[in-house]
């Protein structure tokens, strides 16, 4: 007796009860698997495109996506039709994905400014300019830093403010070097450190000017990390990617451990202050709506490919890059 064929047309997502279907094509992690599915029928298809999936694993993926009012998809040309903003959201969430995918890890990326510090020592080579110095190069003048003004209270915070590279960045990760003062052996770190990551609510005629706290949208807050008191390039991995946007970097440093022998007075010093993550422009950018103060998250197709570049050889990098921990 010969065996029934199985029939393998059913569509599940046809039978299944919506609820389900939505649980089942929750597991779908990778954008491929996104794009696959929803080429499998015109059902398929809508199905992914009006729950959101992309926007969704977006969501899920980095830190400060949910903060975009809308995307535009610059092939679409300006008169985009309302009607296909799930279909846009779709197209350029699954891009915004697969770009950071297959974007190289930039080393030297993020900080482009130190603007301001919360306090600084009178002389003048200890200025917040002084962090963005490569480390572990043997002619640098290692009295050259930031340093705090002294003060008796150990629990009183610093902060160092930098304006990050125009164009949109997934930050990964942070990088402080904490040094000795001078005339001192001793490592003035801080306890802990905590990041901040925003955007300007309004648009700047000099990026390079101090910005006070209340026209920047912090959009990110990290955790608080230990700092350990030793001369060397620190790496802190953030939770998930950050997006952001010509944006700015704070970090505060938490609390204090060493006193100078000349004064007794408690002092943090900073060497180096490093953004990791990946470049995601020209392909991605974004523009602020300033009736709402929300970005719109902007994709341009034909410049996809370019992220895909790899960046040049950090030859100079190589030896303090090569130190640090692999994480990926």
């Amino acid at each position: 007796m010969g065996c029934k064929k199985a029939n393998t047309g059913i569509d599940f997502l046809q039978y299944l009860e919506r609820d389900m279907s939505l649980y089942i094509m929750r597991f779908l992690h990778d954008p491929a698997d996104l794009v696959r599915a929803s080429s499998v029928s015109h059902f398929w298809q809508q199905f992914v495109i009006e729950n959101g999936f992309a926007k969704e694993l977006c969501l899920k993926t980095f830190s400060g996506c949910s903060n975009f009012l809308g995307t535009v998809n610059e092939s679409k040309g300006k008169n985009q039709d309302n009607n296909n903003s799930l279909e846009t959201d779709h197209e350029v969430y699954a891009a915004l994905l697969y770009a950071f995918q297959k974007s190289k890890l930039c080393v030297s990326c993020g900080t482009k400014e130190g603007i301001s510090a919360s306090s600084t020592n009178n002389y003048p080579r200890h200025c917040i300019a002084n962090t963005r110095d490569i480390p572990n190069i043997p002619s640098l003048d290692k009295s050259t830093y930031w340093s705090s003004n002294g003060q008796r209270n150990s629990h009183v915070p610093e902060t160092l403010t930098y304006k990050l590279h125009s164009g949109i960045w997934a930050i990964t990760e942070i990088y402080v070097r904490p040094c000795p003062a001078e005339g001192s052996p001793n490592v003035f770190s801080s306890k802990s450190v905590r990041f901040r990551i925003g955007h300007s609510k309004s648009p700047r005629e000099n990026d390079r000017d101090p910005i006070a706290d209340d026209q920047v949208d912090w959009t990110y807050i990290s955790p608080e990390f230990p700092m350990k008191q030793e001369h060397r390039v620190q790496p802190f991995k953030l939770p998930q990617p950050v997006l952001c946007f010509d944006g700015y970097l704070k970090i505060e440093l938490l609390g204090r451990i060493q006193r100078h022998k000349k004064d007794g007075l408690f002092y943090i010093c900073v060497s180096y202050v490093r953004a990791l993550g990946h470049d995601l422009f020209p392909a991605f950018d974004a523009k602020i709506q300033e009736r709402y103060g929300k970005p719109l998250l902007v994709y341009n197709p034909d410049k996809l490919e370019d992220v895909f570049e790899i960046y040049p050889n950090y030859e100079w990098m190589r030896p303090w890059a090569l130190s640090l921990p692999r994480r990926y």
